[in-house]
Formats: C-alpha cells, structure tokens, sequence
C-alpha cells in the first residue's frame, strides 16, 4: 500500500522551499507511529485516503506528521545503506517499546535520551515568533542519527570526548546525508552555490536559524571550516567539526575530478551515493569501544573514494598524524 506525508524539505528558516509530499512504501498508523516510531502525545488520524496529506490538520498535527517523516525517511535510509534493519538498543533484550518522539515542550533542547527512549525537540523564544526544533530537518535526523548509532554502538555515548566527538560527526553527517540522497535538494545545492560546493548551502550548513541567540538565522555549524585536531580533551562538537570538514572536503574533490558527468546536480547526486556509502561503511567496520580519529581515517582508507594520498593529506592538513598507517 504506502502511506503519504506533508514534510517540510528543510525546515521553517528555509519557507521558499517550503514543503513537500512524500510517500513511505508502507502502512502508518494514526499517531503518526508504527512499531519503531511513536510520536509521543500525539494522535492524529489518518484522511479519508489513508494519507497525511490533507490541508485541514492542525499546526501541531502537521508538526507531529513533518517530525515523523523526517525519522522514518532516516531510518529507511540507514536500513538500505546498512543492509538490515533497524532495532533500538533497547529492543535487543525484549523491550518492545518503539523510539518516542516528543514535540513542542517549552524548553531549548534538542537531545536524544536513550534512557527514557526518547527523542525530545522543543521550542523556545517569544509567544509570538516560537522557534520550534521539530521543523529543523537537520535537527530532527541529527537526534535520529544519536538513536541510529546508539543502537549499534551504545558504548560510545559514554566514551572519551573523543568517541562521542565521532559520534556527532555521524549525526551531522545523518543530516547531510538527508539532502545528498534527494535529488531535487541536490538541485537546490547546486543553485544555491552555482556548482562551486565551497559555497555554504543547505548540504554544508547545519541547523540554520538555531545558531546564537543573538543572531537568529546563524547555522549551528557549517562543514566548510578550517578546524584544526588538537589531542587535548576538546568538547565532542570540536572533533566532530575536524572530521565532517575533512569529509566535506574529500566530497569537493569527487564532485570536482568527476568530469564524465556533465549535469551538476546529476553529478552531485552521484557522487554523493558514493561518498556517502563509503562513509557508511567506515563506521559500520569501526571499534565498538573507545575510537579515535586516526582509528576511523584508518578504516576509511580501505574503502576510499578518492586516491588514498589526497585523503592523507586532507586530514594532515588539519594537524591529524598517522602512526598506525605503516603497523
């Protein structure tokens, strides 16, 4: 059957490009839910179609919808790339219960939460211009990617600052995968940036509109960034950034060598599978204790997408040596 739904294509700070419909090759139950994901509080019915689709929905039941969708487009894309399915870590020892997503709570965060099975997305700012997580596509997969990784990896939350800094590398990452595996966003890339992809845009910038409070439609964070390793104990989010701007950049070298490819947004879209299934890979094959970021550099070398001196050097030109390379 299929189940069709309102989402936004990237959130409330992007409204030109507005939202779409997309369709899930399965049943949804009202909620939206299903046995991996609830949205928490939330019972909304389906149309007289069996869709989300309709225009009479509430705000909050088009949150709810849009919230949902993001989360599950996430996990059907990780169940391809990984070649199974999903199951929370929770779920391993019998517990049932699906991820729970809640919505709209007054407060600033945005967190996963494996102990109460939760995503949590609130909102903040004035009555009368609230500033609601749940729009945030980067967001939303951002928190789906912490759920994601634990389930595989659930040592590496309480890891060095290290680890969970690799750990927030996948999660932007997740973000950024949203927009490289939708061709007409990667249209928007290259419209955006005129196909020169070390102009920011919607693939490089993450969580726009989020940023300091002081300056409203900031990013959080962009992946084209100059961060340099330091082996001192830095927050996670500082690791994080040296290797998502070290990846990005290694996107740039594909996008950039690929010349059979004549169409941008064809050749952005291609390149994109292929680093991102080359990154996949990496962390499918990493420790599942403690790693560092010459560990996954080490794994990624073996299913490198571009030749394995440029990767090198990308990653030592920003400070990161290679003992292990020669054991």
């Amino acid at each position: 059957m299929g189940t069709k739904l309102s989402i936004w294509k990237q959130g409330q700070f992007y409204p030109a490009l507005g939202k779409k419909i997309i369709e899930l090759p399965y049943d949804v139950n009202p909620g939206p839910s299903d046995a991996l994901v609830k949205v928490k509080g939330y019972n909304v019915q389906l149309d007289a179609d069996g869709n989300f689709i309709k225009w009479d929905y509430s705000e909050e039941e088009l949150d709810a919808i849009h919230t949902y969708g993001i989360v599950r487009i996430v996990i059907d894309m990780y169940e391809k790339l990984f070649d199974n399915p999903i199951s929370w870590s929770w779920q391993k020892s019998g517990n049932k219960s699906p991820l729970k997503v809640s919505i709209r709570n007054n407060d600033i965060n945005a967190r996963f939460l494996v102990d109460q099975q939760l995503i949590e997305l609130d909102c903040y700012g004035k009555s009368d211009a609230l500033i609601y997580n749940c729009r945030s596509v980067d967001l939303v997969a951002h928190e789906t990617g912490h759920a994601i990784l634990n389930s595989i990896f659930p040592e590496w939350q309480n890891g060095t600052s290290e680890s969970r800094g690799i750990e927030e590398a996948f999660c932007d990452l997740t973000a950024m995968f949203m927009v490289i595996s939708q061709y007409d966003l990667c249209e928007e890339v290259i419209r955006e940036t005129n196909g020169d992809l070390n102009e920011s845009s919607i693939l490089s910038l993450f969580g726009v509109g989020y940023g300091p409070k002081d300056h409203t439609y900031l990013e959080i964070r962009n992946a084209i960034n100059k961060r340099i390793y330091h082996a001192v104990d830095w927050s996670p989010y500082a690791y994080s950034q040296v290797l998502v701007g070290a990846l990005y950049e290694i996107l740039i070298h594909m996008y950039n060598d690929e010349r059979s490819i004549y169409d941008k947004t064809d050749r952005l879209y291609q390149c994109g599978f292929i680093w991102m299934e080359s990154i996949i890979r990496t962390f499918i094959n990493c420790p599942k204790k403690e790693i560092k970021l010459e560990d996954f550099i080490l794994h990624f070398l073996k299913n490198s997408p571009i030749p394995k001196d440029q990767i090198i050097l990308i990653f030592k030109n920003r400070n990161l040596s290679f003992n292990k390379l020669n054991d």
